[in-house]
């Protein structure tokens, strides 16, 4: 068996190979889940309020009939999608305090969201955000 002394530079390289590659298959398995469960947020919010996705999603983060984590999700997808829409209800929703998970939406999630719909560049949705999603982050 050889020490890791006694490898040449060519395994080297081959290792580095086989780690960047798998990084990279990781990096889009978790990207394309990431979009997957944006589509059933959004799916999920058009089954409640028939408007479009991005627009449903905004009345279900807004409503205080909702549950907190339907709420929440709403918030997550928002900002995932990048959704310019929704930041007068998003900036609303923004208390400032400490988030209480119980009886609240997260602030630390509408503040990410926040930044997600003010343009911060999300690597990931390069992957997942085509279609009808692409189509939400330009409301």
């Amino acid at each position: 068996m050889m020490s890791v002394r006694h490898l040449s530079s060519v395994h080297w390289k081959r290792i580095a190979a086989a780690a960047s590659a798998s990084v990279l298959v990781a990096f889009v398995a978790v990207c394309l889940v990431i979009g997957g469960q944006v589509e059933a947020a959004v799916t999920r919010a058009e089954k409640t309020h028939p408007v479009d996705g991005v627009s449903a999603l905004i009345l279900i983060a807004d409503s205080k009939d909702a549950p907190v984590p339907e709420r929440n999700r709403a918030i997550w997808a928002l900002g995932q999608l990048g959704a310019r829409a929704a930041l007068p209800v998003l900036r609303s929703l923004a208390a400032g305090d400490e988030c209480r998970h119980g009886t609240a939406v997260c602030q630390r999630e509408i503040r990410k969201a926040i930044a997600l719909c003010e343009g911060r560049f999300n690597v990931g949705a390069l992957v997942w955000r085509h279609g009808r999603l692409a189509e939400g982050a330009r409301s």
